[in-house]
């Protein structure tokens, strides 16, 4: 089958595509910016852009099925409006004009009265396309885990701990492995249902946070932890300095999420297809590793003492260390305004770092900034007091530490444009 998988470069189209291919079918993937390095045929799809042009696409000849794994974790609902919903539709309306049929990976929840705007913007496009009476399935996995997921990002993140403070450990979510997505997928290929339908895709146990978070710290070789529930008014100012900060984990969307149940039955998959997800351990062999979730959490430690050093020497720097600063510069002959100035700019340029370091969207720039200014500042001082390499606290030489460390959290950042499908 000619099939036209939309959403390619994200966490699911990443690994139904390989997938669909060992399979024997022809695809011709898209990305809103598709990787040049890529194998295989791609084309440049923004459904953003595809709400405001439905003519601005060039349709692949020959294609029998849309696969639209397309999706925003975002809680901008005019960006998920124009992406998971008027983008979906314009989808399903060249679909329908060219004769293919649709595979529209959705949310399990998006039937239930949506109350987030993720959900919502998914469910109006579910009702579109089961609507125009084309040959297409809405499939409703529960939570998905595997390498590459950022709710499986999070979740790795806290199963190194032993003990761990939850948003919420009553609701119950039956997930599955991505493997099971692709196998759920491969198997509706194979028996496509004679009607429009939606199915939901759910593992077979129904389990708390901290099971889950067991099974994960299990696959890792650890025993069972120790869970608690934040306090309602903490996990709601934790969720509103999330959203401030563009966290896609932590923020009220989430927060909703996982505070209610999750559940579906998987028969009406069974009875479909015939196929049945495993149960979740039996899928984590190669995956989660320990050393990756310690990796994710040295990442954050290390994001947040960067801020703290940018940001305390800030305020050291315009506080109670500003005539310290000065008498700094004029061992370099530099006295007076030009002193003065000089302090201050720097102190602020050292707030804008830290700052910087805390937004998502700003962070690769604050990071190749404070790379140039260590760079710079150990540069200009070895010239002009190189003396202060033999400072016993080593001022200067902690900056060949934090210079790695740099590095290294730079190349950890996602490069722009190429995680969203």
């Amino acid at each position: 089958m000619r099939i036209l998988l939309v959403g390619a470069g994200g966490f699911i189209g990443r690994h139904l595509h390989p997938a669909l291919l060992a399979a024997g079918h022809q695809v011709v993937a898209t990305a809103r910016q598709p990787d040049p390095a890529a194998s295989g045929d791609w084309l440049a799809l923004d459904l953003a852009a595809l709400a405001r042009d439905p003519h601005a696409f060039a349709w692949p000849a020959g294609i029998e099925l849309v696969i639209n794994a397309a999706g925003l974790l975002s809680t901008n609902r005019s960006q998920l409006e124009e992406v998971q919903h008027l983008g979906a539709c314009a989808l399903f309306e060249l679909a329908a004009a060219r004769g293919a049929g649709v595979l529209q990976i959705s949310a399990l929840g998006a039937e239930d009265g949506p109350d987030t705007d993720f959900l919502a913007s998914k469910a109006a496009a579910e009702r579109h396309l089961l609507a125009l009476g084309i040959p297409a399935v809405v499939l409703r996995p529960s939570l998905v885990l595997g390498p590459g997921a950022a709710s499986s990002r999070w979740l790795l993140r806290l199963s190194p701990w032993p003990w761990t403070p939850l948003l919420d450990n009553r609701a119950r979510l039956q997930p599955l492995h991505i493997d099971d997505l692709c196998a759920a997928v491969l198997a509706l290929l194979a028996r496509w249902p004679a009607q429009p339908c939606s199915l939901a895709l759910v593992g077979p146990e129904a389990m708390t946070q901290g099971q889950l978070l067991d099974r994960l710290r299990g696959a890792q070789g650890w025993g069972a932890g120790r869970y608690s529930t934040l306090p309602r008014p903490l996990a709601a100012l934790g969720a509103w300095l999330g959203e401030r900060a563009g966290w896609r984990a932590l923020n009220r969307q989430t927060l909703r999420l996982v505070r209610r149940d999750n559940l579906a039955s998987p028969e009406p998959l069974a009875a479909a297809c015939g196929h049945r997800c495993l149960p979740l351990t039996a899928r984590l062999h190669d995956w989660p590793q320990a050393a990756d979730s310690a990796g994710l959490i040295v990442q954050p430690l290390l994001l947040a003492l960067l801020v703290v050093v940018w940001l305390g020497t800030a305020l050291a720097c315009l506080g109670p260390g500003f005539d310290w600063s000065l008498r700094i510069l004029a061992e370099a002959e530099i006295d007076g305004w030009p002193a003065r100035l000089a302090v201050i700019a720097g102190a602020l340029l050292d707030a804008a770092l830290g700052i910087g370091l805390l937004r998502a969207r700003w962070r690769v720039r604050a990071l190749q900034a404070q790379i140039v200014l260590m760079l710079g500042y150990t540069a200009l001082i070895s010239i002009l007091l190189p003396h202060y390499w033999f400072d016993p606290l080593q001022g200067i030489g902690k900056n060949l530490v934090l210079l790695p460390v740099s590095l290294w959290l730079l190349w950890l950042q996602p490069l722009p444009g190429r995680t969203r499908p």
